[in-house]
């Protein structure tokens, strides 16, 4: 097997991970440091609140719900190179199904990100989690988030028991985020309705979650949500999910339904377009195969790193951060700029961050 078949298989040892990050020279871990945009947390009041609520594998992730601390994470960020992380809250979000209301949980999530950054400055920052589809509980729990705990975005779920990105009782929710330019990332979770038998026993990470984010962002676009609201600087995980592969299919059907308006006026906004205005991580797998769609669609300075972690262990981890560090698919501007520089244009709190080990 080649080399490049073993970074395919995540068949390269932690020893030989290792040995090829400190030697990816000016772009190994201890000189160029990285901005993780895509990175979870489970402060322990949350993590608690998960458990009490019966959740044991939260869509079916085989690893349970992750252990975390500080400390791991702080850990984690020295061996990847990471200068800062901004961490959100995962699946299986806030509606936990248990004795407790998801505004607590909500607020306990929040809390813990507030507590976070205040114990390790420079070091992380955090998206606000938010109990939709309750919108009045969200832009209450938004204000407190933003305003006293200090959050520097939002991150919401591709769904809530059934209700997606783009629907209307979510509208008040983007208005706010709109009038505040705040940057919303969207996190996939399982659909409401699995079919029986089809991939029983995997996690629903290895694949549906690339559905239900192609789902949730194509209602978006379509619902005119981000056309209203211009000032969301959405998001997107995962280097697109399939939306790279769908783009032209889905704009190619648009074309369709605009020009059989009656006055011939567009209904519907250009679905390239739309986005190419926003952002995508590269949280996952994303060389050799899926990476080159995204750069033929997105625009290149709005793609930034993610290391995904804890849900993505440190091996694999460590192996991904070795792949965008090292492989030819890029050269070493657009490396830059998606490991560290791209980051600062949507969160300028990045900008004063220190730089080098």
């Amino acid at each position: 097997m080649t080399d490049d078949q073993d970074a395919l298989m995540c068949r390269r040892s932690p020893a030989e991970i290792d040995r090829g990050l400190a030697g990816a020279g000016s772009f190994a871990p201890s000189a160029l440091r990285a901005f993780d945009l895509h990175v979870h947390y489970l402060p322990p009041a949350y993590r608690d609140l998960v458990l009490a609520a019966g959740i044991t594998k939260p869509d079916g992730f085989s690893g349970g719900v992750p252990a975390w601390s500080a400390e791991d994470h702080l850990a984690h960020m020295e061996r990847l190179g990471i200068e800062t992380s901004v961490v959100s809250i995962s699946t299986p979000g806030v509606v936990l199904g248990g004795d407790a209301s998801p505004s607590t949980v909500a607020r306990a999530a929040n809390e813990g990100g507030a507590a976070l950054v205040a114990d390790h400055p420079g070091r992380f920052g955090f998206y606000a989690a938010l109990p939709v589809p309750d919108a009045d509980a969200a832009l209450a729990e938004l204000e407190h988030a933003v305003d006293e705990l200090g959050a520097w975005g939002v991150c919401l779920l591709t769904n809530v028991d059934g209700c997606y990105l783009g629907d209307p009782v979510l509208e008040p929710v983007m208005v706010e985020i709109s009038r505040r330019e705040l940057p919303l990332l969207v996190h996939p979770t399982q659909p409401p309705v699995l079919v029986p038998e089809v991939m029983a026993g995997w996690s629903r990470s290895m694949y549906e979650y690339f559905f239900d984010t192609t789902r949730a962002l194509t209602n978006l676009v379509f619902s005119g949500q981000l056309e209203r609201h211009p000032g969301v600087k959405l998001v997107v995980p995962h280097a697109g999910a399939a939306l790279p592969a769908l783009a032209q299919r889905i704009e190619r059907n648009v074309w369709r339904a605009n020009a059989s308006t009656a006055d011939g006026a567009p209904g519907y906004p250009s679905f390239v377009e739309t986005l190419r205005r926003c952002w995508f991580d590269l949280a996952g797998s994303v060389l050799p195969f899926q990476l080159p769609s995204l750069l033929a669609l997105a625009d290149s300075d709005r793609i930034v790193y993610g290391s995904d972690y804890p849900f993505t262990n440190d091996v694999m981890g460590a192996d991904l951060a070795l792949d965008l560090r090292t492989s030819d698919a890029l050269d070493d501007g657009l490396r830059t700029r998606i490991l560290r520089d791209n980051a600062v244009g949507l969160f300028p709190q990045l900008a004063a961050a220190r730089v080098g080990a």
